[in-house]
């Protein structure tokens, strides 16, 4: 079927923002959330693939959500917290050869001044809390909606895969919030193939969490010990040829190859129940807005799993795209999407600057190197200020000011 044709939106006036988010998951729905809670006038329409809400809701995977994370949600009134476990201290160590003694770092929410660094949810309880928030907001959800965006110099036409327009009216702003939605892939500016695939699974160690977390950096990639319920969530960074080899191991085998890498600190690895795996890769945008259009989350940016922020730092594009639009109306538009790509560009660029580092950098085997590795984090355990500075970082986002 022919695409429609888009129609001459009407003058703008003083009439509300129409406002279109594509994708209803977690950064979606925070953002419907807080235009809501912030009483910014606009008529808002939030579309989703997904056949219904309760398709997501199965999702097992384990998100690790900051302290930043928590209080914006906790705000929006979409915080899990039964189903929440807390990340109370991270050890970060790596595995080196030939070094007598290696440094290990300890944060520690106390230190930090936090109730907690960070916290362990499903996805599933994280998108029915947000659902269930959303419904008591009168925010409403057109399921299975395959999305197509027809830009245009004052906004974007929506249409479905046949072509057909969704809204009767071209919308002033549109938000992607799909996951790994690239839309327009002249724009993925930043692409790296990190050679690496992670293995997610669950881990039971002889010592109990007590909310610890573990960042193990070792030659083949990162390994990162999650606390979830009385176990771990596991994700192991391995070269793909490895993945492939250990996933038709039996587990006693995966123990066997695994145990090794993991710091003292854990005790001894008990049991291990691999879910399935993923391939690692970089696919970012260096610009996040192209006129009325603006990509959110995943579909602004994909990074390595390595500290865990991936979701963290599309909360906090959600959260300062609302700010800008609070009381801005169809004339001021455009310097809010302004002001918004200015106020997004320390965290983003931080983000994906330090999660590339951390991926590679310690699986370069150049002579000195672990030595060099050694001596950074020994600086970082060895000073307070620098230690605690980095933990708001992580926790809050990097800003101008």
């Amino acid at each position: 079927m022919a695409e429609a044709a888009p129609r001459p939106t009407d003058p703008a006036g003083d009439r509300p923002l129409r406002v279109a988010i594509v994708g209803a998951g977690p950064v979606g729905l925070s953002l419907a959330l807080q235009l809501r809670q912030l009483g910014i006038d606009a008529e808002l329409q939030v579309f989703d693939a997904q056949p219904d809400a309760q398709a997501g809701r199965a999702d097992p995977r384990v998100l690790a959500l900051s302290e930043g994370s928590r209080q914006l949600l906790q705000s929006l009134q979409a915080w899990p917290r039964d189903a929440a476990t807390p990340i109370l201290r991270i050890h970060v160590s790596q595995q080196a050869a030939g070094l007598a003694s290696l440094p290990r770092v300890l944060l520690q929410a106390e230190e930090a001044g936090l109730p907690a660094l960070g916290y362990t949810v499903r996805y599933g309880d994280l998108l029915q809390a947000l659902q269930s928030a959303a419904q008591a907001a009168g925010v409403q959800v057109r399921h299975g909606c395959t999305v197509r965006l027809q830009p245009q110099a004052q906004g974007a036409w929506l249409c479905d895969a046949q072509g057909e327009a969704l809204l009767p009216q071209a919308v002033d702003l549109a938000v992607l919030a799909e996951g790994g939605a690239f839309h327009n892939q002249t724009q993925r500016a930043l692409h790296r193939d990190y050679a690496q695939t992670a293995l997610i699974g669950q881990l039971r160690c002889e010592r109990p969490h007590q909310g610890l977390a573990v960042e193990r950096f070792t030659a083949q990639g990162p390994i990162a010990l999650l606390p979830r319920g009385a176990d771990y969530a596991l994700v192991w960074c391995v070269a793909p040829r490895q993945a492939q080899d250990l996933l038709q191991d039996d587990p006693a085998a995966q123990l066997r190859a695994l145990q090794p890498q993991l710091p003292a600190v854990c005790g001894r690895a008990l049991e291990l129940r691999l879910a399935g795996s993923y391939p690692l890769g970089l696919n970012a945008r260096l610009r996040t807005r192209e006129g009325r259009v603006v990509q959110l989350g995943n579909a602004a940016q994909t990074l390595h799993p390595v500290a865990g922020q991936g979701l963290n730092l599309g909360l906090r594009d959600s959260a300062a795209l609302a700010r800008v639009l609070r009381g801005v109306g169809v004339q001021g538009l455009e310097g809010a999407l302004r002001a918004y790509d200015l106020a997004r560009l320390p965290d983003r660029a931080a983000l994906l600057g330090l999660t590339d580092l951390l991926a590679r950098g310690f699986t370069w085997n150049q002579p000195g190197l672990p030595l060099l590795r050694a001596g950074a984090l020994g600086l970082l355990a060895g000073a307070s200020p620098l230690r605690r500075a980095l933990q708001r970082r992580m926790v809050f986002g990097w800003r101008f000011s």
